[in-house]
């Protein structure tokens, strides 16, 4: 049997296996009846592993136990001359077929942190999740993340989240972008959003650094500045949005802000195509407001503005125009 074959089937017996190696396994079982036998007969010594060998999975794997074991099993008296030597082999071959699936499916089962793992915010809801070191990530709705929990402390993220990094010095944390920006930290709480082929960064504690994976070139940004990769280029500006989390707080404030720069905020927010008709555009520029929203609707926001600054609005398919 191919030692990747063994590999797999040590891996499903273990629930760690892929979907895509769970198909290799099948096909090869399939294609014919000695593979099916051999599957089944490593199934066999899998199960009679823990009882035959003394080994108990939960617990830490003893190797020199489980060779001593083997050993005695060597070591038995056997029959006729002509059949010790294929005797032996045999069973030193199902030994060590025995030991490596037992140890790699243990030392697998029992680092469940080198597992890439998957959470996704796609039922229009904000999503958490606390890390084994109690970091804890905020998914806004429509994120998705992918993470493992080794030696690093690697995030690779699509859409927006709020990341409250727990301190380790020694454990970097990682989050990888699709247009391959990578930000380090060791211990802070930031925003990342990624968007097309631009990544942004928000830091509202502490200090961490935006950059390129396979890259020398970065920023390094404390808390209040904002920090974007794009278009080959990396910047770092003082964050003059208050409202960078209200996807997570619910609030929105706005601190004499004009209408033409409201209107982009609240369509980020609401998930909304705001339009502002142009000849109304200048007049738009000129109204401004000081207000601040918590858990309203759009169209309780916008009636709120129309009362304060006096434009209409109205619904134009799946876009909302504002007007005269």
């Amino acid at each position: 049997m191919d030692t990747y074959i063994y590999e797999i089937i040590a891996k499903q017996l273990s629930s760690i296996s892929t979907s895509e190696e769970d198909a290799i396994l099948q096909e090869w079982r399939e294609a014919s009846p000695e593979n099916e036998a051999a599957y089944a007969k490593t199934v066999q010594i899998w199960q009679d592993a823990p009882r035959s060998m003394g080994i108990s999975r939960p617990k830490q794997f003893d190797a020199a136990a489980a060779w001593s074991k083997v050993d005695q099993v060597l070591q038995r008296p056997a029959a006729p001359a002509k059949t010790i030597r294929m005797s032996v082999v045999k069973l030193a071959a199902a030994a060590v077929l025995l030991i490596s699936l037992s140890v790699g499916a243990w030392w697998m089962a029992s680092r469940p942190s080198l597992k890439v793992q998957e959470l996704a915010a796609n039922d229009g809801k904000i999503r958490s999740l606390q890390l084994a070191d109690k970091s804890v990530i905020t998914l806004r709705p429509g994120a998705k993340i992918k993470y493992s929990e080794g030696s690093e402390r690697v995030i690779t993220l699509e859409g927006e989240a709020f990341f409250e990094v727990a301190t380790d010095p020694h454990r970097p944390f990682l989050v990888k972008t699709p247009n391959q920006s990578v930000v380090e930290v060791l211990g802070t709480s930031f925003t990342v959003k990624t968007a097309d082929a631009h990544t942004t960064v928000i830091v509202s504690t502490g200090k961490v650094k935006l950059g390129m994976e396979n890259d020398t070139s970065s920023v390094i940004l404390t808390s209040g500045q904002k920090g974007t990769w794009g278009d080959g280029q990396l910047s770092a500006v003082n964050n003059d949005n208050p409202n960078f989390m209200a996807w997570k707080t619910g609030i929105l404030q706005f601190n004499d802000q004009s209408l033409v720069e409201i209107l982009p905020q609240l369509a980020d927010f609401y998930g909304k195509v705001i339009r502002i008709e142009d000849g109304y555009q200048a007049t738009a520029a000129q109204q401004k407001a000081t207000i601040s929203f918590q858990d309203q609707s759009c169209d309780e926001v916008l009636h709120e503005l129309q009362l304060l600054l006096g434009f209409n609005y109205k619904q134009e398919g799946d876009t909302i125009v504002i007007g005269k």
